[in-house]
């Protein structure tokens, strides 16, 4: 009888070892996420220059302001596309950006 019992403990323990290591481990999902201009121009304004309204991504990040005269916008300065990416989403990992349609910033994160 003991040994049955020491026989089926030790089957029981190998087949929850077996069930442990079958088991998929969890895995971060990855998103990508636009950032339009008008998003950009909250990093912008908190992370470059406290005038700027808007942001432009073409390659490198552009912060913007409206000008007094009404005619278009004013460069007030450059940010890091990176950075953006880190305060516009904080609760994720950065992992890359890329260029978005209308000068937006396109942002992958994993979650």
């Amino acid at each position: 009888m003991t040994r049955r019992v020491l026989t089926l403990s030790a089957a029981a323990i190998a087949c929850l070892g077996a069930f442990a290591i079958s088991a998929p481990a969890a895995q971060a999902a990855e998103v990508e996420v636009v950032h339009s201009p008008i998003s950009l121009g909250d990093y912008c304004s908190a992370q470059v220059n406290s005038s700027s309204t808007i942001g432009f991504y073409n390659g490198s990040l552009a912060c913007h302001r409206w000008s007094t005269t009404g005619t278009g916008t004013v460069h007030v300065g450059t940010g890091s596309a990176s950075a953006a990416c880190a305060y516009l989403y904080p609760g994720a990992t950065y992992l890359s950006h890329a260029q978005a349609t209308g000068q937006a910033l396109l942002c992958r994160y994993s979650v």
